[in-house]
């Protein structure tokens, strides 16, 4: 005979459990849903820590407030074990038995209703780290809760929590009294859980201690157990996601709950918008009527409209918005969740002509990109080939090196730092750094309506090699739902591979597949991705000379062969048969400037006067449609 326990009868045990024996612990390794709450099913949540990319990093920190929190003046206190904390930097006790931020996320108590309904995946979470000594001349290191529990009963306190070396088990108590605490564990049937190497969950149930409840004096106190807590080797405990769950007792109006999170919404600029009825996201424990707002993060790019109940998301312009949303039902604090908008560019029409990127200026303005086009990035450091890149190009103002300051705003100008530089006749050029937002790649957006064939030319090279080996590659899809694939080439991916410094390789007459001809919307994307190394500075790689080229109705060897050169400030077209046909230039920015036309014959000559610069110059006849850049001194 087979016995087996679903997760809610699952649930159900080790909520009864709890109430008989007052604490349990659940290992990371085990199938079980550790995200979510496992006490009262009709509890709520009412205090929750996230540490996040908000707390200075390499920082000594004395107290941290609660992100969410239906009570005020909760807060997380710190005592060090050493007299004088917290330090100055040339103090030789800096960062010494200190609590401080670290880079160390978990899903165990992640609590999406506590900060903002925002997926764990895109929290930017983080962690605190309590450092050794954990013994000396200011007492013990030591995490005091102050947790004011007015208006609720049966409380529930849950963290994630790993040993790093300094610390066998943790020592838990709590006071219930005014003034000054008088620490107990009394209730408690394991006030002295072991840690372990791995994050585990702590569940801490107070339903039978009745002082807990309604208490504005109610105190949880952390301190720590082992053999030699007066060492000092650099090591550590780690903790993530302190939380409070608890019932409302009867007359305690209680505010909204996210009962739905939005995630990441990727549209097309003036393409289809979406719709949302917020009833469907929020939900009041005591059915009061709900009055809901919505903002957009950048309203020129992502509109947001609400009427009555439902929200009308409409892409404007590529880039991307945050999007908050608000209810409130009369008697609480605002409850808000917010989700990103990514905007995509437009596709061009290929049947209308060629499609090129040959020129990028180092002025452009930050979320400004080339026409159909987007440059991306992602949210960590050096992405690898399956690394998602789901962030519009943005330098953060306050992650500008002090060097470039002076380029505030203007991010394809800047000499330090991940970045895209504009190199104007040479394209662009990526470099990363290690920022946490580090690149990337270029996406160009094609409409293949009515084009049977076409052809794609591309650039790319080495600017500066140095240790870490990247390269760009080449990748396509059809929807936005899908994800990217290599485009092949003979069977072989299209990639360009660090070389020697000053190394360029061109990609010419790639044909683009089948299956994608006479499809409404196609993305390319070239992406800058790590191949190999993880010490030293990156290699900074080159793109440049793109061209799409719709070949669709013509035979290859009827193609005349074209020359066009500058002289003393005039464009020349020179060929060895009769042309007929018009020639037309534009400039970098895609603007028509002049037009001329060749009429039975071998040579024509555009005069631009005194303008000079990088020029397009395209040339249409009955049987070929040309493109080429050239430069005008």
């Amino acid at each position: 005979m087979k016995h087996f326990v679903n997760k809610l009868t699952f649930n159900a045990f080790i909520a009864v459990f709890i109430a008989l024996f007052g604490f349990i612990l659940i290992h990371s390794g085990q199938s079980v849903n550790c995200t979510t709450s496992i006490s009262n099913p009709s509890s709520n949540l009412v205090f929750f820590w996230l540490f996040d990319t908000s707390l200075p990093n390499d920082t000594p920190l004395e107290a941290i407030d609660p992100i969410y929190n239906l009570n005020p003046n909760a807060i997380l206190l710190y005592n060090s074990a050493l007299s004088g904390y917290p330090f100055s930097p040339d103090h030789p006790n800096w960062r010494k038995a200190s609590m401080e931020r670290r880079n160390a996320p978990t899903p165990l108590n992640y609590r999406p209703e506590g900060n903002n309904g925002i997926s764990y995946d895109v929290s930017n979470m983080r962690a605190i780290q309590v450092k050794q000594p954990f013994v000396g001349d200011g007492g013990e290191n030591t995490l005091y809760f102050h947790l004011p529990t007015n208006g609720f009963k049966d409380i529930v306190f849950q963290f994630a929590a790993k040993n790093e070396g300094a610390a066998d088990k943790l020592s838990i108590d709590y006071s219930v009294n005014s003034g000054e605490p008088v620490w107990t564990t009394t209730g408690l049937a394991n006030p002295t859980p072991d840690l372990s190497d791995n994050y585990q969950l702590y569940v801490v149930n107070f339903n039978q201690i009745n002082e807990a409840s309604n208490n504005q004096h109610f105190k949880i106190r952390i301190r720590f157990i082992g053999e030699n807590m007066s060492v000092d080797e650099g090591k550590r405990v780690t903790f993530n996601n302190f939380s409070i769950d608890a019932s409302a007792l009867s007359g305690n109006n209680l505010p909204p709950v996210i009962i739905n999170n939005i995630e990441l919404q990727e549209l097309i600029e003036q393409g289809d918008g979406m719709e949302f009825n917020l009833n469907n996201i929020f939900s009041d424990p005591d059915n009061d009527p709900l009055v809901f707002s919505v903002v957009s993060e950048r309203p020129t790019m992502v509109q947001a409209t609400l009427t009555g109940s439902t929200t009308s998301i409409t892409p404007l312009k590529r880039g991307d918005a945050i999007i908050t949303i608000t209810a409130n039902d009369g008697f609480n604090p605002t409850v808000q969740t917010s989700f990103r908008v990514l905007v995509y560019p437009r596709a061009f029409p290929l049947k209308d002509g060629e499609l090129s990127f040959t020129y990028w200026n180092y002025n452009e303005p930050e979320y400004s990109y080339p026409q159909y086009m987007m440059f991306l990035q992602s949210e960590q450091n050096d992405p690898k080939i399956n690394d998602a890149l789901l962030f519009p190009y943005f330098i953060p103002h306050d992650d500008y090196h002090p060097d470039d300051l002076a380029n505030l705003g203007f991010p394809y100008k800047n000499s330090r730092r991940t970045r895209i530089n504009g190199l104007d006749d040479d394209g662009i050029a990526f470099i990363n750094t290690g920022r946490g937002r580090d690149l990337g790649g270029l996406l160009i957006a094609v409409d293949l309506s009515e084009v049977e064939s076409a052809k794609l030319d591309w650039l790319g090279g080495t600017i500066i090699r140095n240790n870490r080996v990247y390269a760009i590659r080449l990748f396509y899809r059809t929807n936005l739902f899908t994800p990217f694939a290599d485009l092949m080439h003979n069977g072989q991916e299209i990639e360009y591979v660090t070389a020697q410094q000053g190394d360029v390789k061109r990609f010419s007459d790639i044909s683009l597949p089948d299956n994608i001809m006479n499809q409404k919307y196609v993305q390319f994307l070239w992406k800058y991705y790590l191949v190999e190394g993880d010490t030293s500075s990156r290699a900074q790689l080159r793109l440049d000379d793109i061209v799409f080229k719709n070949v669709t109705g013509i035979n290859e060897s009827q193609k005349a062969k074209f020359d066009i050169y500058t002289k003393d400030g005039e464009i020349i077209l020179t060929s060895p048969t009769i042309v007929n046909g018009d020639i037309m230039v534009y400039d970098v920015m895609g603007r028509l400037i002049k037009t001329n036309k060749i009429r039975n014959s071998t040579t024509s000559v555009v005069d631009l006067g005194m303008i000079k610069g990088v020029f397009v110059v395209r040339l249409i006849t009955s049987e070929n449609n040309f493109l080429t850049k050239i430069l005008l001194r």
